[in-house]
């Protein structure tokens, strides 16, 4: 299973690209760098003679300067700009969504399908390593929005494979969209990244796709 969906693997392909880029012009820059000015046994240290707290101005290149400046910052406006993306697909209201309430609380997951089918939606329990969880079955290809609210302290449910995350607070609700696709069939973990106590690592459901 891929997780996240495909716009969610293009962007981390399209990160660790530039990544791998700036990685490899730093590194050759600095490799450069060590062995050409490096000193020599026996030789003057010192030799550009330069004086601590003065800064030489001839060695000053305003070309330079300008260039790591403007192009890292060109750099990141292009990666925040399609970071965008995800984000859109995250909280951009579809009116044709299944609605499945998510209820958090310490330390546990409810679940509330509402008036839907159960092959759309269902709510079960399920055995994990011994321990009872939650299971929200769902439909591939379905439209769903995630009404999510916490009855007591702050939670953050992280749609493991999906690549999903948002908070939950204490009386609100926030939402969240997602369509699984083929490639999500299967089971995932649903957990809790905000501490919110002593149990928080085992706050956790299992979410299940099926075609």
């Amino acid at each position: 299973m891929e997780a996240g969906g495909e716009v969610f693997w293009d962007l981390f392909n399209e990160f660790n690209f530039w990544a791998l880029i700036v990685f490899f012009i730093v590194m050759v820059w600095m490799f450069h760098h060590t062995l050409r000015y490096r000193s020599k046994d026996g030789s003057d240290n010192n030799v550009d003679n330069f004086i601590p707290g003065v800064f030489p101005k001839e060695n000053d290149n305003l070309t330079m300067e300008l260039t790591w400046t403007i192009v890292p910052f060109i750099l990141i406006i292009y990666l925040t700009f399609i970071a965008w993306g995800p984000i859109d697909d995250l909280w951009t209201a579809d009116p044709d969504a299944h609605e499945v309430t998510i209820t958090a609380s310490q330390w546990n997951w409810d679940f509330d399908c509402g008036d839907l089918d159960a092959d759309i939606c269902e709510v079960s329990n399920i055995d994990v390593e011994g321990q009872t969880k939650p299971l929200l079955r769902l439909k591939a290809g379905e439209s769903y929005l995630f009404n999510m609210t916490s009855v007591d302290v702050t939670h953050a449910p992280f749609f493991l494979d999906w690549g999903l995350k948002e908070d939950t607070q204490p009386g609100m609700y926030t939402r969240l969209y997602h369509t699984p696709s083929n490639d999500e069939i299967g089971s995932s973990l649903l957990m809790c990244t905000e501490y919110c106590g002593k149990d928080h690592g085992y706050m956790t459901a299992v979410v299940e796709v099926h075609a």
